[in-house]
């Protein structure tokens, strides 16, 4: 009875093996790092920011891969540049996703956030200003 268990389970290990393999976005990479962003007044991986207001970004991983490094970019740089530490800073009204990715390694995720950037003191990105009310 022991000996057809550990034959049903290495037969499920052969199937269920090459499909999780097969699941990967890059064929280089054969598993997964999670990358999570996190800053002040982020919240559900989104955030408002003002014009010329910075934001410190941190993203924090899972587990630390040996020999991966850690990249941002901006989707946007008109409305929010963010430098390779993770510093954003707003530069025009709109929306824009920073990206935080791994890399040098096998292992690779990224994990983004979005930032509303509006005017200084408004609080409403300018698209979302009822223009018919204005004097």
């Amino acid at each position: 009875m022991k000996n057809i268990f550990s034959k049903i389970l290495m037969a499920v290990a052969l199937v269920v093996a090459p499909l999780a393999m097969s699941s990967c976005d890059n064929e280089d990479n054969w598993a997964v790092e999670q990358v999570v962003i996190k800053g002040e007044g982020i919240s559900n991986k989104m955030g408002t920011i003002e014009i010329g207001q910075t934001l410190q970004l941190r993203a924090v991983r899972d587990f630390f891969i040996h020999g991966s490094g850690l990249a941002w970019k901006s989707s946007d740089e008109s409305v929010a540049t963010v430098d390779q530490n993770g510093l954003v800073k707003a530069v025009g009204v709109g929306e824009v996703v920073i990206t935080a990715y791994t890399t040098g390694a096998k292992l690779s995720d990224a994990g983004e956030v979005t930032l509303y950037v509006v005017n200084q003191g408004i609080g409403l990105i300018d698209d979302q200003i009822d223009q018919s009310e204005a004097e």
